[in-house]
């Protein structure tokens, strides 16, 4: 029994064990090339943070200013493009992205219908690309009423298909796990572009998230179940 209780205490630990995700949210100042996201996260912070591709957007007034938008006009046929530069303070494997996107027009309203498009998604160290992954089939939803008036203006925790504002959560798996190390810098790099839509549009982001590889606590609760056999054999 003394033998086996330090083996069940390690397992559980190891079931408990996973990381936050590492979630990049648009801050309130669009202006600026630099930390314009701010990170939350428990485990591995990020540190380094700056944006490129952004010294002009394309932004209106009201609540559009709190995403992040070049001024590019993705409908029309231009590529949207941004890249962040960033490093983590301990290691962590990550399997996942999930952006959060909305359309507006040239008077920066949201999107009353909706819009198709296609975005492509690298990881990079250096000039390497560790992982990547896309979707040429984006429905970016509209808001579906006749004014985009406060009552559809989402926030960026709330973006997406939730509060009638337009937009998509989107989640895309890498071509491969990955596992950042801390000590490097890392490189985002985000492509937009209209797919098959033949209607002109602008996009915002509102997030970016580097979702963690789950720990595998379904197998190490099924050997804890073997250790607690072991111990009742012991009993006998």
């Amino acid at each position: 029994m003394k033998k086996t209780f330090p083996i069940i205490v390690f397992i559980l630990a190891l079931a408990g064990a996973a990381h936050a995700d590492i979630v990049f949210n648009y801050q309130t100042n669009p202006l600026t090339t630099t930390d314009l996201y701010q990170p939350t996260v428990t485990g591995a912070s990020l540190t380094k943070q700056t944006f490129t591709g952004v010294s002009t957007q394309k932004t209106g007034s009201n609540y559009v200013n709190s995403f992040l938008s070049p001024n590019v006009n993705v409908g029309n046929g231009n590529t949207w493009s941004v890249s962040l530069s960033f490093s983590v303070t301990e290691d962590v494997s990550i399997d996942s992205v999930t952006l959060d996107l909305f359309t507006f027009n040239g008077n920066g309203n949201v999107q009353q219908g909706a819009r198709q498009g296609a975005y492509t998604f690298n990881l990079k160290l250096e000039n390497d690309v560790l992982a990547s992954c896309s979707n040429s089939n984006l429905v970016y939803l509209g808001t579906g009423d006749g004014t985009a008036s406060g009552s559809q203006q989402a926030s960026v925790e709330t973006l997406g298909q939730l509060g009638g504002s337009s937009g998509v959560h989107e989640k895309g798996m890498l071509s491969q796990e990955v596992t950042l190390s801390a000590g490097n810098t890392y490189t985002l790099e985000l492509f937009l572009n209209r797919g098959t839509e033949m209607s002109g549009y602008f996009v915002g982001l509102g997030a970016i998230e580097l979702n963690a590889v789950p720990e595998p606590a379904t197998a190490s609760l099924s050997i804890l179940g073997m250790a607690a056999q072991m111990m009742r054999r012991r009993r006998r």
